[in-house]
């Protein structure tokens, strides 16, 4: 994924859970914010209560890509935030997928 459509600053991701737009799902919550910059930008939270070091990677890789897919060539101005839960750890791919591009559309319209 391109670092230009990455959320990095504890700021940005502040700003975009006071908004308190979100779509909750079992395996994760997407909040969204407008911005200006004129392309969309996302940032991910995975807690240790998602499991140890390797399968937060395993499920962050897997959520990078499914976005990558999804919002590449976007031009809609929007903050993601996905929260990953906990029951993520043991969903498959095409688990995540579903639910991933679900919460997005509700997102993005």
């Amino acid at each position: 994924m391109l670092a230009r459509l990455r959320l990095k600053s504890s700021l940005d991701f502040r700003a975009v859970y006071q908004s308190r737009r979100a779509r909750h799902g079992r395996l994760m919550v997407i909040h969204s914010r407008a911005n200006t910059i004129g392309h969309p930008r996302i940032g991910f939270s995975i807690s240790t209560r998602v499991g140890g070091a390797v399968q937060r990677n395993l499920v962050k890789r897997r959520l990078r890509q499914l976005a990558h897919a999804r919002l590449a060539g976007s031009r809609q101005g929007l903050d993601l935030v996905v929260v990953v839960r906990p029951a993520a750890a043991q969903a498959t791919f095409p688990e995540l997928e579903s639910e991933f591009g679900a919460l997005a559309n509700q997102v993005l319209g």
